[in-house]
């Protein structure tokens, strides 16, 4: 699902994914109707709603406020920090590099999240103590709520499940103790997949006693802890296999089509003959755009001979134009980040290569073989 920015704080970008407004109306829903009404009684319908409402936007605030941590600690680390995005899941610091510099970088880096929660419930907890005999009730379980729902938030990212804090705690004592962090990784990610399959099972067995909800989440949440942990041993390898090449060291000679020739010599001479989709243009010799095959899908037929596909380069928005001396993991990084499969590699005007994914995924499985 699309993502889009919200605001910036000290510099990081926080994005909202579409999914977070499912979690946003679901949490909502639940204090509004099944929450509060039993916490906080005699109250109207649209009290409840209000209040439900603010108690969900203060726990995503609070779950930003646990990402900050991450990122400010990083920050102070030399780590440059891209963007936070919350989803329906939470939420997900997203840093130029997968690791820490050192096993004790990573463990500040990672720790800060869940004393940021607990440190959340503690504030809460004393309001709480403190207002109880001077607010309204409903203000008082909305204090009450948030404390109890902050502290779950720092026991649970403390579960020792790549890749939740927990399981980067996890990595970071397995790091300091081995020195590998390739082999951390791998039995982090591993405890990674133990622990979601626990819960997916646990979740199982929740359903089938009759509590749908509770069992359906905690399946939910396993599966996503499933596939996470998998996501990030595969950028973890990809990287260290992209590890100190650049992108001049890995792009292939691109395959190029002059301005000047028409949409029919296009067709046949280069997508027929080579099976791609998209090629770099150039005109005298000076890169212009990419051409796709969609760019040609409304001139008829008949009129391709004459029709040069200098006048259907693609939109610029739609594909990536990398620097030969870029980083190749961060060139990766950029390819999968805005969904480009090809990026022509240009400097000065001049078309020097082409990255495609498939071609990086295919290096680095052969650098795993060679290394084996």
């Amino acid at each position: 699902m699309a993502s889009f920015n919200a605001f910036t704080i000290r510099g990081i970008r926080i994005r909202i994914d579409q999914s977070w407004f499912i979690a946003f109306l679901l949490f909502a829903w639940t204090l509004s109707v099944g929450y509060f009404p039993f916490q906080a009684p005699n109250y109207s319908r649209f009290t409840y709603w209000v209040f439900g409402t603010l108690s969900s936007l203060g726990l995503f605030a609070c779950v930003l406020l646990h990402e900050l941590s991450h990122s400010v600690v990083a920050q102070h680390l030399g780590v440059p920090v891209r963007r936070i995005t919350l989803f329906i899941f939470g939420g997900v610091s997203e840093m130029d590099q997968t690791h820490s510099s050192s096993p004790a970088a990573e463990f500040k880096t990672t720790i800060a999240g869940p004393l940021a929660s607990f440190a959340l419930s503690a504030a809460f907890a004393t309001i709480a103590v403190v207002t109880r005999t001077h607010v309204e009730r409903i203000v008082l379980e909305t204090f009450r709520y948030l404390y109890y729902v902050n502290f779950l938030l720092g026991i649970f990212n403390l579960i020792p499940g790549f890749p939740l804090d927990g399981g980067r705690v996890l990595r970071s004592f397995l790091w300091a103790r081995s020195g590998d962090l390739r082999k951390a990784t791998r039995q982090a990610s591993a405890v990674g997949r133990l622990v979601a399959n626990v819960m997916m099972a646990l979740g199982l067995a929740t359903i089938v006693m009759m509590h749908v909800i509770p069992g359906a989440w905690l399946m939910l949440i396993g599966l996503f802890l499933k596939k996470s942990a998998a996501n990030e041993y595969e950028a973890f390898e990809l990287r260290l296999g992209l590890q100190n090449m650049k992108l001049r060291d890995i792009m292939v000679p691109a395959i190029a089509v002059d301005s000047s020739v028409s949409i029919s010599e296009f067709v046949n001479e280069y997508v027929f003959h080579y099976h791609y989709r998209a090629f770099p243009v150039l005109e005298n010799r000076r890169f212009t755009g990419m051409i796709d095959v969609r760019s040609i899908k409304g001139v008829p037929t008949s009129e391709w001979p004459t029709r040069k596909i200098g006048a259907y380069l693609s939109d610029p928005s739609t594909y990536c134009v990398l620097d030969p001396e870029t980083e190749a993991a961060n060139a990766l990084q950029i390819l999968m980040s805005r969904n480009c499969s090809k990026a022509p590699v240009v400097r000065n005007g001049i078309l020097l290569g082409i990255l495609t994914r498939s071609d990086v995924y295919k290096l680095v499985a052969l650098r795993r073989d060679i290394a084996a």
